[in-house]
């Protein structure tokens, strides 16, 4: 195939929804040191499923909280820590005892790592960048 033929292929499948991936993609993130790097589900697309979050402005919640900030906080839960620590909890939007137990399991975590987080079951001003990160990240905290 000619280079013009190439691009006009390549500008069909763009235009059809078909992705086209450059051989030179962007390393994975590093864990810390001695983290597990278990592998986190991908979206078909390659980016990590977090973009599939709900996205509102932060506050600080805890439990008997309720609303769109709650269900941010549990999908970003979900994808912060392994299944296999801890089951995957309901997006709601109810923040109830199974959200309150993930979220200090979180804080236990980040802190087992230098987060100095208070294990308090609260997503305020210092939980949630931890959080938002390592949701964003390939690797679980733990």
């Amino acid at each position: 195939m000619t280079t013009a033929r190439i691009g006009l292929v390549a500008a069909a499948l763009v235009v059809a929804g078909v992705g086209v991936q450059s051989s030179a993609q962007a390393a994975e993130p590093t864990p810390p040191p001695g983290q597990e790097t278990t592998a986190k589900p991908r979206a078909s697309s390659g980016v990590a499923a977090i973009r599939d979050c709900i996205d509102v402005a932060n506050r600080d919640v805890g439990r008997g909280d309720t609303g769109n900030y709650v269900r941010e906080v549990q999908c970003l839960l979900n994808w912060a820590i392994n299944p296999s620590t801890f089951a995957l909890i309901a997006v709601d939007g109810s923040f109830g005892p199974q959200t309150e137990a993930k979220v200090k399991k979180f804080q236990t975590c980040a802190n087992a790592l230098g987060a100095g987080l208070s294990v308090d079951g609260r997503v305020g001003p210092r939980t949630a960048p931890h959080l938002e990160w390592w949701a964003a990240h390939s690797a679980y905290i733990c």
